[in-house]
C-alpha cells in the first residue's frame, strides 16, 4: 500500500502538467534545438556528444541557457549502468530542460582510435517514449544494450572457461589478495575494446517528450548532485564543450578503465574542480561499483580533462572574439552603406525638391502669363466696343456731347490703368 501511494506521488505531476497541456495553460518553451522541445512532441532526441557539441556551439542563445543541477544515477538491475542528468534552464528562466548524458559501447572491430569515419551517425534521432526504445538514425547506431557494463559483448567475449565471482574468490583467494581488479575484470581481455558511444538525449521538462527520461529517473538511484549557485553556474556552451572534451579523451570503451563509471566520474569530478562553490550532496555511496564491488576506472582523467576544457574554452573564445569582431566590421559596413544610402536618398530628395519647386514655379509664371493675355485680350474687346459705340454716335449725331465725351474719358483712362498694371505685374 505504502509503495503504491509513493508511485502514485511520483506520478501526480506528470499527470497535473499532462493536464495543464491539454488545456493549454503551459508556455510554449523557447524553440533551441539541443535542448528544448515543443510541449506536444510525443519524442524525445538522442544524438551523440559530437555533434550534439556543434549544434549548442553554433547557437549564441545556449551560453544564456545556465545548469542548475547536475545529478549522478545509477540503474539498480543489470549492469548498474551510471549516467549523468542535467536540468538546464531557458535564457528567461520560465523553462527547464533535461539533458541525459551516457556512455556505451559501440561496435567491436572499430578502429583503436575512433577515427570520425567509424563513429555513429550524427544525426538525431528522435525516441519514442511510448517504447522508450531509441530509433537509430542509420544500422551504424550502437544497440541500447550496450550501455551496460555488464551486458557488454567484451565481456561474452572473455575466456569462457573462466571461474565465476564466487568460484574465484573459493579457489583461488592467493590470486584475489595479490590482484588489485575483482576477478571478473580480470577474467576479461586487455585487447576486447571498443569505439565507445557518448550519447546526449534531451526534452523540455514536464512535456510529454521529457516523461520517459523522467521515468529512466525514478526507476535509477541518485548517487549525488552537484548544485550551482547562482552566480557561478555553467552554461549550456560549457556542458557540451566539457562532454566533448571528455569524449576526445578517451574515445574507446573499454570495461577495465573507461567504461560509463568512467565517464560519469570523470564530468562529475571535473565540475567540481571548474565551478569551486558549486554544492555536492551524496545521497548513495554505490557509485562506481557493480554488484558492490568497486570497478576500476582510469586515473587522474578529470584533471587532464580540465586542462583540455580549459584549452578548448580559451580556443573557443578566441574564436567567437573573431566572430564577434567579425560581425562588428560587417555592422559597421552595414551601418555605413545604410548611411550612405540616406545620404544619397537626402540628396536625391533635396534635388526633386528643386525641381518641384522649379516646375511649381513655372507653372505659376505660366498661370500669370496667360491671365495677363486673358486681361490684355479683354481690354482690346472693351476699347474696341468703345471706338465702334463713338463712330456709331459720330453717324448718328455728328458731335461729341460734354457728357458722353467725359464717361468715354473716364472709361479709357481706367483701361489704360488697368493695362499697365497687368503689364507690371507680369514683369513687362
Amino acid at each position: 500500500m505504502v509503495l503504491n501511494e509513493r508511485i502514485m506521488f511520483k506520478k501526480l505531476p506528470r499527470f497535473l502538467q499532462r493536464l495543464l497541456r491539454m488545456l493549454g495553460m503551459v508556455p510554449e518553451p523557447p524553440k533551441i534545438k539541443g535542448l528544448f522541445t515543443e510541449n506536444d512532441q510525443a519524442t524525445f532526441f538522442s544524438i551523440s556528444v559530437q555533434p550534439w557539441h556543434d549544434i549548442i556551439q553554433d547557437n549564441l542563445v545556449t551560453s544564456n541557457c545556465f545548469v542548475l543541477v547536475v545529478s549522478c544515477y545509477k540503474m539498480q538491475k543489470g549492469a548498474e549502468h551510471e549516467f549523468l542528468r542535467f536540468d538546464i534552464s531557458s535564457p528567461d528562466k520560465v523553462h527547464t530542460c533535461i539533458v541525459i548524458a551516457e556512455r556505451g559501447g559501440g561496435f567491436r572491430g572499430w578502429h583503436r582510435d575512433c577515427s570520425d569515419a567509424a563513429q555513429p551517425a550524427d544525426t538525431i534521432a528522435p525516441v519514442d517514449t511510448m517504447t522508450g526504445a531509441a530509433t537509430p538514425p542509420d544500422a551504424m547506431m550502437p544497440p541500447l544494450s550496450s550501455l551496460d557494463v555488464a551486458e557488454d559483448p567484451t565481456v561474452s567475449s572473455a575466456d569462457e572457461s573462466s571461474p565465476r565471482v564466487g568460484e574465484a574468490t573459493k579457489t583461488d583467494r592467493k590470486t584475489k589478495q595479490k590482484s588489485t581488479r575483482p576477478p571478473y575484470i580480470s577474467s576479461i581481455s586487455k585487447k576486447s575494446q571498443m569505439g565507445a558511444h557518448d550519447l546526449v538525449s534531451y526534452a523540455t521538462l514536464g512535456s510529454r517528450a521529457s516523461a520517459e527520461l523522467e521515468r529512466k529517473c525514478e526507476k535509477a538511484t541518485r548517487i549525488c548532485t552537484l548544485t550551482f549557485s547562482e552566480k557561478d553556474r555553467p552554461s549550456a556552451t560549457q556542458i557540451a564543450t566539457l562532454l566533448y572534451v571528455t569524449s576526445k579523451h578517451e574515445p574507446t570503451y573499454s570495461i577495465t578503465n573507461t567504461q560509463c563509471y568512467w565517464f560519469v566520474e570523470t564530468v562529475f569530478d571535473a565540475l567540481k574542480s571548474l565551478f569551486v562553490s558549486a554544492q555536492e550532496d551524496i545521497t548513495n555511496r554505490r557509485g562506481g561499483m557493480w554488484n558492490r564491488v568497486p570497478v576500476p576506472t582510469k586515473p587522474r582523467s578529470a584533471v587532464e580533462v580540465c586542462d583540455k576544457y580549459h584549452a578548448a574554452w580559451a580556443a573557443l573564445a578566441e574564436e567567437s572574439e573573431q566572430k564577434r569582431r567579425a560581425e562588428q566590421r560587417q555592422e559597421e559596413e552595414r551601418q555605413q552603406e545604410r548611411e550612405q544610402h540616406q545620404t544619397a536618398e537626402e540628396a536625391a530628395r533635396i534635388e526633386r525638391e528643386k525641381r518641384q519647386a522649379a516646375e511649381e514655379e513655372k507653372m505659376k509664371a505660366v498661370e500669370r502669363a496667360r491671365a495677363a493675355e486673358d486681361a490684355n485680350a479683354r481690354l482690346l474687346r472693351d476699347l474696341e466696343v468703345l471706338r465702334r459705340k463713338r463712330k456709331l454716335h459720330e453717324q448718328n449725331c455728328g458731335h461729341f456731347g460734354h457728357n458722353y465725351q467725359l464717361t468715354l474719358f473716364v472709361r479709357v483712362a481706367d483701361a489704360t490703368r488697368t493695362y499697365a498694371r497687368m503689364g507690371i505685374n507680369n514683369g513687362n
